[in-house]
């Protein structure tokens, strides 16, 4: 079918619309259903999944907008599963609490106590 307002259909769409429609239910999936490690599976193969989605439309549609964005999310998308696989392994699932800074105000040992290292 071709007309003069409508997108050619090529090989590069009907790959990009097979990719969407068989590799993103899974990823959806497995991201709404399950423990939290199976939903982070899920968010990383759908984002696995969207990235080749739109490098294939970038060439179906001719159009290097497409690309970029792709590999943008092709760079962001496993950073973002680090960070959420990072909370994930703590065990009460909280951020680390910062690190106390020392206190200026403490006394400090007593000269040639051997807690400083200094040796007589």
């Amino acid at each position: 079918m071709s007309g003069a307002t409508g997108a050619q259909w090529n090989v590069w769409l009907g790959a990009a619309a097979v990719l969407l429609l068989l590799g993103l239910p899974p990823g959806l999936l497995a991201g709404c259903r399950g423990t939290p490690q199976e939903r982070l599976a899920g968010l990383a193969l759908t984002g696995t999944t969207a990235t080749a989605v739109l490098l294939l439309a970038a060439r179906g549609f001719g159009r290097s907008g497409y690309e970029d964005l792709g590999l943008v999310l092709a760079v962001l998308g496993p950073v973002g599963v680090l960070v959420f696989a990072r909370v994930l392994a703590r065990p009460d699932g909280r951020p680390p609490a910062p690190a106390a800074d020392p206190d200026p105000s403490a006394p400090s040992a007593p000269p040639g106590s051997g807690a400083t290292g200094g040796g007589e």
